[in-house]
C-alpha cells in the first residue's frame, strides 16, 4: 500500500487526498504499520489535490458504466470489417446491422458469465491515465498491452503534471462531464467546489 501524506503542525502525518484517506481508513485503529518516507520532487501539492481530490472523484461520480463487455478495440475491428463488407455488397446496411446484433449477443453472453462488477476509482484512474495518452506499450504472449505510466511525484515533474492534468480534464470533459455541465468553466467550478468541501 502506498499513501501520500503531508506533515501537519502537530507532527502527525495526514493523508493528502481522499484516495489516501480511504487507504488509511482500511487500517485497524492501533495497528502498527511500517512507513518508508520518501521526499517527493517539488511539485505543487494543491495541483496534485486538484487531480486526486477534484477532477478524479467528480468525473468518477458522474460516470455511469454502460456495457464495457465488448472492448472498444473489438467493437472497432468488427465495425470496420462490417462496413468494408457492406460497401462491397452495395451499402445496404444489412452487414453493419448484423454486426451490431452479433456484438449485442456477444455482450449478453459475456454478461451471463461475469458477476456484477462494481465501479472502482483506481481502475477508473488507470483508464483515465491511458486515455489521456500517458501509457506505455508492452508485448506479452497474449499480444500487446497498454500500461499506465506512473504519475507519482518521483516520476513526474510539475510541468509534465500540468500537461497530464489538462489531458485528463479534456478526456473527462469529452467523455463524461460535457453531458452534465454546460461549459468547461462550469465543470472547473464544480471541481473547485468539491475541493472546498475538503476532498
Amino acid at each position: 500500500m502506498e499513501i501520500m501524506a503531508v506533515k501537519a503542525v502537530d507532527n502527525s502525518l495526514r493523508p493528502v487526498t481522499p484516495i489516501d484517506a480511504d487507504a488509511v481508513n482500511k487500517l485497524t485503529i492501533g495497528q502498527a504499520v511500517k512507513l518508508k518516507v520518501t521526499r517527493q520532487k517539488p511539485r505543487s501539492l494543491p495541483h496534485h489535490r486538484l487531480f486526486f481530490g477534484g477532477l478524479l472523484p467528480l468525473a468518477f461520480d458522474y460516470w455511469q458504466p454502460a456495457g464495457g463487455l465488448i472492448s472498444p478495440n473489438e467493437r472497432g475491428v468488427v465495425e470496420w470489417v462490417a462496413k468494408r463488407l457492406d460497401k462491397f455488397a452495395g451499402n445496404k446496411g444489412i452487414i453493419v446491422a448484423a454486426a451490431e446484433e452479433a456484438l449485442s449477443l456477444l455482450a449478453k453472453k459475456r454478461a451471463e458469465k461475469i458477476p456484477t462488477l462494481e465501479k472502482d476509482i483506481n481502475a477508473f484512474r488507470d483508464w483515465l491515465t491511458k486515455e489521456a495518452g500517458y501509457s506505455e506499450l508492452f508485448i506479452t504472449p497474449s499480444g500487446v498491452i497498454k500500461r499506465a505510466k506512473s504519475i507519482s511525484f518521483a516520476n513526474m515533474e510539475q510541468e509534465e503534471f500540468n500537461a497530464f492534468y489538462k489531458a485528463c480534464f479534456n478526456v473527462c470533459w469529452n467523455m463524461i462531464l460535457c453531458n452534465k455541465f454546460s461549459s468547461e468553466e462550469e465543470a472547473q467550478v464544480a471541481i473547485e467546489h468539491l475541493m472546498s468541501l475538503g476532498n
